[in-house]
């Protein structure tokens, strides 16, 4: 008896009314004619029905259906932008809506417009990376679309997001316009642009803050660098573009030394120095209004860092064995100093031990100022350095340094196309 009948079976004995055993059960006869009772199992021992097994499937599959199924980036398998990838890497978006793009017969700017789209949608960009590769892009004299991925979330910067690929795609329609190699004013030199970009303006335009902009800014344009490399995309340019590679190698190497040092600067022993000189000023000519307004400040700073003329005096005795006797005799502001020396030291003193660095006046190669810094702060210096400094000179004769801003690489070069007033500090 197969299972639909046996259900048919058990239903009919139990609406029989000669059966009031609790347990059903059901009468044969054998061949000798006696009766054999044959127990039932209750219904709710029974096997599930297979007509009631594919309906339960059936219904478990409707609630996997309902529930949204989580979408998968369209960027989560690109690789970052920055890394290095082999030569021989197969992109994941491998085709190319125009024939040969990279051919040496198309205008260099479109190829490098090209070259940048591909960069862009076959890498995955952060937020960070993304605003350094743009600001890299508009200081080399390319100019990037609206629209192009500014201010706009991707699959990329919110993969948990499955909404975010779809402005991805928005996103990636936007265009960068490669100026023409033959306009007028028109000069094409990868190696400059990297040199005075990361040699100068990086540090100085004050839009990334981070150490860890500092770390990915020369990596990532290294990377976009090598991709023109491997795609051919400059032939002609070959030698420039491996010049700007190497800079952008030590600037993997000095630019987070420059913001690490810039950090510490001017350094405990200067700060001491500071602290004990600056109240020692001539202050004949000041009125008395000007002589409230200073102790006022004095007072803020002890009250702040916690520093007193007692504790100063400790630091500064390092060097100066008799400071009471000590004057501050001159002060000159913003000098633009170039690291001409740093004395031997021991790589495993003492952080606090002061270090002398030589100081070389860029304006004057024959001034020289002759300063001490902690050796936390000189391990992260390099002779060739060079920064805007605040300089105080004692009666003496010997240096501090009261001050420190843009610190800036070995490999510095002046933007001619940029004053001043035209950066942020």
């Amino acid at each position: 008896m197969d299972q639909s009948e046996r259900e048919e079976l058990v239903l009919n004995l139990l609406n029989e009314s000669h059966i009031d055993d609790d347990e059903p059960h059901i009468s044969n006869n054998t061949e000798d004619g006696q009766q054999v009772d044959e127990e039932i199992p209750s219904t709710n021992e029974l096997s599930t029905p297979i007509s009631l097994k594919q309906a339960n499937k059936n219904e478990q599959n409707e609630e996997k259906k309902k529930k949204k199924k989580k979408k998968k980036g369209k960027t989560a398998n690109l690789p970052e932008a920055g890394s290095e990838l082999p030569d021989d890497y197969v992109e994941k978006k491998p085709e190319d809506p125009i024939e040969d793009p990279f051919s040496p017969d198309k205008p260099l700017s479109q190829r490098v417009e090209y070259a940048i789209w591909k960069y862009r949608s076959n890498h995955k960009f952060t937020e960070s990376r993304r605003a350094i590769f743009d600001n890299y892009l508009r200081f080399g004299g390319i100019v990037t679309g609206p629209n192009m991925f500014l201010g706009r979330a991707t699959s990329a910067d919110t993969p948990d997001d499955p909404e975010a690929a779809v402005d991805f795609e928005a996103a990636k329609v936007a265009i960068d316009v490669v100026p023409d190699e033959l306009e007028e004013g028109v000069e094409v030199n990868f190696a400059e642009v990297a040199q005075v970009y990361f040699g100068n303006t990086f540090i100085r335009e004050s839009l990334f803050i981070g150490m860890q902009d500092f770390i990915d800014a020369p990596a990532l344009i290294d990377a976009f660098l090598r991709y023109l490399e491997i795609r051919h995309v400059a032939p002609e340019y070959a030698e420039d573009i491996a010049k700007a590679r190497s800079i952008c190698a030590e600037a993997k190497i000095q630019l987070p030394k420059c913001k690490r040092a810039i950090t510490m600067l001017p350094g405990q022993f200067n700060r001491a120095c500071s602290t004990l000189f600056q109240e020692k000023m001539d202050t004949s000519w000041m009125t008395s209004e000007t002589l409230t307004v200073q102790k006022r400040f004095l007072s803020f700073v002890v009250d702040t860092v916690g520093s007193t003329d007692e504790d100063s005096k400790k630091i500064v005795q390092k060097l100066i064995q008799h400071p009471d006797d000590v004057q501050l005799l001159d002060t000159e502001t913003f000098v633009f100093v170039q690291i001409a020396e740093i004395s031997p030291f021991e790589a495993n003193a003492d952080n606090e031990e002061l270090v002398q660095v030589v100081l070389q006046n860029k304006d004057d190669h024959q001034t020289t100022y002759k300063i001490h810094l902690e050796k936390e702060i000189v391990e992260s210096l390099m002779v060739g350095m060079v920064f805007r400094a605040d300089l105080c000179k004692l009666s003496n004769g010997s240096w501090y340094l009261a001050k420190a801003q843009r610190l800036m690489p070995t490999f510095y070069m002046e933007d001619t196309c940029m004053t001043e007033d035209d950066y942020d500090f």
